[in-house]
């Protein structure tokens, strides 16, 4: 009876074994399918075969406008590229009728548990809207938008600054003016909830915004905001708390 029990647990070890050992296994191939994919794609959007016709009848190569133009052919819900300078953050951004399907989707619209950087579905080209909020995965494998925790240190902010988001109107600089930490999904009025702002009724709401942002901000950033401009967020799990969020929020130069 004894040796029967021994057996039977030493079988479940091996098992819980396999299977954990199989996880991990599908984890890595998992990492490796999506860098497989960004590659792919930042290689298109630095194709150098891109071309711009100049006013003297030049051609000018790398224009991002006309490589993102390109890469839309792979996906017209393509919609910017995202790139922070001397970071791993160059991706496509993605938009749809909802904030779910991108969260476990590439570009390619392929199953990815790593998912893609996406624009919030209630941003508005027509208008436009006011700011730019994007998401996406704080996954821990370096992917996505996990090196965005590392603004949490004011040394790597000094280090990158700037945001650059090309969309096939413009290729744009913005400058970050803050970077804060809260909560999602909560009742408290307390919180700031900087994920409900995506456009503006008023002047006074937009500067409310602000200083609600600088307020919150983990450290000061010496940025007067004396006009309205367009705003851009990238949103971020932080997981310090219970449904935490890291946001850094840009203003277009």
């Amino acid at each position: 009876m004894q040796k029967s029990i021994k057996k039977f647990f030493y079988l479940i070890f091996v098992i819980v074994f396999i299977i954990s050992i199989i996880y991990i296994i599908n984890y890595f191939i998992n990492i490796r399918k999506t860098e497989s994919k960004i590659e792919e794609i930042r290689k298109m959007m630095n194709d150098e075969n891109i071309f711009i016709e100049k006013n003297n009848n030049e051609k000018e190569n790398n224009n991002k406008i006309e490589q993102l133009k390109n890469i839309q052919k792979q996906n017209v819900e393509i919609i910017a590229w995202l790139e922070i300078e001397e970071t791993e953050i160059k991706y496509p951004v993605l938009q749809t009728n909802n904030n779910d399907y991108y969260l476990t989707r590439n570009y390619k619209k392929e199953y990815d548990r790593n998912g893609s950087i996406f624009l919030d579905y209630r941003y508005d080209f027509t208008k436009p809207s006011d700011n730019f909020l994007i998401y996406g995965h704080n996954n821990n494998n370096g992917l996505m938008f996990n090196n965005l925790i590392e603004y949490e240190n004011r040394t790597y902010y000094e280090k990158h600054p700037i945001i650059n988001l090309t969309t096939t109107q413009e290729d744009a600089r913005y400058k970050i003016i803050a970077v804060l930490k809260t909560q999602a999904y909560k009742n408290s009025k307390n919180e700031f909830l900087y994920y409900n702002y995506i456009d503006f009724e008023s002047d006074n709401e937009y500067y409310n915004y602000i200083n609600n942002c600088k307020n919150n901000s983990l450290y000061e950033i010496e940025e007067n905001v004396d006009s309205r401009k367009k705003l851009l967020t990238l949103s971020t799990c932080e997981y310090s708390k219970k449904n935490g969020r890291l946001a850094i929020v840009a203003i277009k130069l």
